[in-house]
């Protein structure tokens, strides 16, 4: 019925509460596109042979920015509607094509015989399963290249693309060892965090240990988010004046990095990269100023690091908890996560981890006493003043009496 909802509705004698129904958006996992994308490809080649690359062509032209400028009135509607037109064509002699021939009979034509077409099937298995070996060697010879060197934020990247872009399409036909190398990775990346905490930073020994003496420089939290930018002001230039409505690209990667992983997360089957997500996710908030979430996720990390008996992840959504707290200077909050962090570091036997947690204990709790002090100094200030104030009014009342 093309009639509007609300006619259809009043019709019936029913209320039109929602005029524009809500559209359930399909949500397909990475290795369903994939598998489309590959069926679409082999389809076209079936039928159209050479000419399968034109036609990828022509549907990747339908919604092409230079082709459809947004600036050009008159010739974007026309180009929309003839690339639109044109492809619909394809469609329509492509399925006449597969009425005429069905897509198995094609198959059945290029190889009659099945035994010698399972047979290149197999070979061509064998030959992705073994390529994929050599690519998963290569991958963690990468991964403990890098914590060698100590580059965790291009691990962190590197780790990021590798499971969620190839790791992610393959079957257990072609990786066997999947699950075995997902610990590995994961596992390896979670030791790399803890290396920050463990090793020292570079530089002066005695700059360091000055450093050293608040919370938030020992858990690594950026306190001078401008000392390393270098800004040379140019007199009328316009990248001297911030607009108030430029584009926050900072925000705009942040958005487009939580939703990449929360769809992750909707198709993770096991829960050390479930994990490994959840870390990525508080660790993202973090980095935005958003503690509230990030204490909510890191909690879901720890609940969740229990299913896997991990205690480095455990370990590491643990002291995420205990950075939101040190930058909103929750001190008692902070004490109760370092104790739960004390009891996971004794549950690793990493003596460096360990001393790491106490350092931290002792410096959150000379901030708790510097904290009760002038607490108690400032009641101690109020309650002279309020006695001095009453002291004063009942002199005034005495000399007026």
């Amino acid at each position: 019925d093309p009639r509007p909802l609300w006619k259809i509705l009043r019709e019936q004698g029913k209320c039109d509460v929602l005029s524009i129904l809500e559209k359930e958006e399909l949500l397909l996992s990475p290795r369903e596109i994939a598998r489309r994308e590959r069926a679409f490809k082999v389809f076209n080649q079936i039928y159209y042979n050479k000419s399968w690359i034109d036609v990828l062509f022509l549907k990747d032209l339908r919604d092409n920015g230079n082709l459809l400028l947004p600036q050009c009135k008159v010739s974007t509607p026309f180009l929309r509607h003839l690339t639109n037109t044109k492809y619909d064509v394809l469609k329509k002699f492509l399925k006449m094509l597969q009425a005429r021939s069905p897509l198995y009979n094609e198959q059945m034509r290029k190889c009659p015989d099945k035994e010698v077409w399972e047979k290149h099937r197999q070979a061509h298995l064998n030959h992705i399963q073994y390529q994929t070996r050599r690519n998963m060697l290569t991958i963690l010879r990468t991964i403990r290249q890098l914590r060698a060197m100590g580059q965790i934020a291009k691990l962190s990247k590197y780790v990021e693309e590798v499971m969620g872009d190839y790791v992610v399409l393959k079957t257990h036909r072609v990786m066997p060892w999947k699950f075995e190398f997902l610990n590995e990775v994961y596992n390896t990346l979670a030791l790399a965090y803890t290396d920050r905490y463990i090793k020292p930073n570079e530089g002066n020994s005695a700059t360091e240990s000055k450093k050293n003496t608040n919370l938030m420089h020992l858990l690594r939290i950026p306190t001078d988010k401008n000392k390393d930018r270098s800004v040379t002001f140019v007199f009328g230039d316009k990248s001297t004046y911030t607009e108030p409505d430029a584009t926050d690209y900072t925000m705009i990667a942040y958005k487009k990095y939580l939703a990449r992983l929360e769809k992750r997360i909707h198709f993770a089957k096991y829960s050390i990269e479930k994990c490994y997500l959840l870390h990525e996710i508080a660790r993202s908030h973090l980095g935005q100023s958003r503690f509230d979430e990030c204490c909510s996720v890191a909690r879901k990390a720890i609940e969740e690091s229990k299913n896997c008996n991990s205690n480095v992840w455990r370990f590491l959504s643990t002291i995420l908890i205990c950075k939101s707290h040190a930058v909103l200077h929750k001190v008692e909050r902070a004490k109760e996560i370092l104790d739960e962090a004390l009891l996971v570091a004794n549950s690793l036997n990493s003596p460096a981890l360990v001393a790491f947690v106490e350092n931290c204990r002792l410096m959150n709790e000379a901030e708790l006493s510097l904290k009760k002090r002038t607490q108690s100094m400032e009641s101690v200030r109020r309650r002279k003043s309020k006695i001095s104030l009453e002291s004063r009014n009942s002199q005034i009342s005495q000399q007026s009496n």
